[in-house]
């Protein structure tokens, strides 16, 4: 994207598993300045992102989400306290108004997704898990337990498969699911999967639910047997569907850290493994040379062969 500041580093950030969340896994709250820059999105006369979509306004409940949390995070290491809580308060209100009931849990919709051909009303698993995370902090924050309430009732809508117009799916190896862009072919984008269950284990962390952390676990387990399929020699990929190879600033600054965070959360090798690996790619040159090739073959191959299927 234009104007994206690739020298941000967006790396761990908070790594605990005590009932006081405190700051967000990874700390995201440099990329604050591809709003206020207008790179990623603007803020209208209420301080809410939002994206310009063929010249329209487009809210975005991930992009409201995200600037929550990086305003959160500000809050607490006593960044412009009060502009920063009023900002969190303005997102979890925004938020509020924008909330649907879905069977008996909560949900926010999106905008059509051209990207993943996804007609407007679809439902993501990482702004829900992601929602969480952001009505727990506002809980503790501000001690209301209304919020805890949402991010139950939030919790509830993760038990809704593909078919029931949900965000979960079992694969054929019985590996549980959570789409960011639920796709009819699955598309297993990795890291909406992680930031889903960040809010699982945020969850857990709070109410100290055993079913919850189970969840959670099941979904470890998951990374661990797919992880693989991520991973080309040179580089990574964002989903199984598309198999597209990641820009340098989400291999930098989404899947570097995220198997950092996942490892220090975990202790489970296999995270370590990529961490290290997919870290050296992004600082070999040799491979940035050879991603900026792929980048443009790439679409050439997948073009061939879907004539070919024709």
């Amino acid at each position: 994207m234009a104007g994206i500041d690739i020298s941000l580093n967006l790396d761990v950030g908070n790594i605990s598993h005590e009932t006081n969340l405190g700051q967000y896994y990874q700390d995201i709250s440099p990329a604050i300045v591809h709003i206020s820059r207008g790179i990623f999105a603007c803020l209208d006369e209420k301080g809410i992102p939002y994206c310009i979509d063929e010249k329209k306004k487009n809210y975005a409940p991930i992009v409201t989400i995200q600037y929550a949390l990086m305003c959160y995070d500000l809050l607490i290491r006593k960044e412009n306290i009060q502009e920063n809580k009023n900002i969190f308060l303005n997102c979890i209100n925004w938020l509020e108004s924008k909330k649907e009931k879905f069977n008996d849990g909560v949900i926010w919709r999106n905008s059509e997704c051209k990207q993943y051909d996804l007609e407007k009303g679809w439902i993501s698993g990482m702004v829900h898990g992601q929602a969480i995370s952001v009505y727990l902090r506002a809980y503790q924050l501000y001690n209301d337990s209304k919020y805890l309430e949402v991010a139950e009732a939030i919790y509830k809508s993760f038990k809704y498969e593909y078919s029931e117009g949900g965000f979960k799916r079992i694969d054929k190896n019985g590996c549980i699911w959570f789409e960011e862009y639920p796709t009819s072919k699955p598309s297993y984008v990795l890291n909406g999967f992680i930031y889903t269950i960040f809010g699982i284990l945020d969850l857990y962390r709070v109410t100290r639910k055993e079913e919850i952390n189970q969840l959670w676990i099941s979904c470890i387990y998951t990374l661990e047997v797919n992880l693989k399929k991520y991973d080309v020699w040179y580089w990574s990929v964002y989903d199984q569907l598309k198999k597209q190879l990641v820009s340098y600033y989400y291999q930098k600054n989404v899947h570097v850290p995220l198997m950092k965070i996942m490892f220090l959360l975990t202790n489970k090798e296999i995270f370590n493994t990529y961490s290290v690996k997919w870290e050296h790619n992004w600082n070999n040159p040799i491979h940035k040379i050879i991603v900026n090739i792929m980048y443009r073959v790439q679409p050439r191959i997948k073009k061939i062969e879907t004539l070919i299927k024709k």
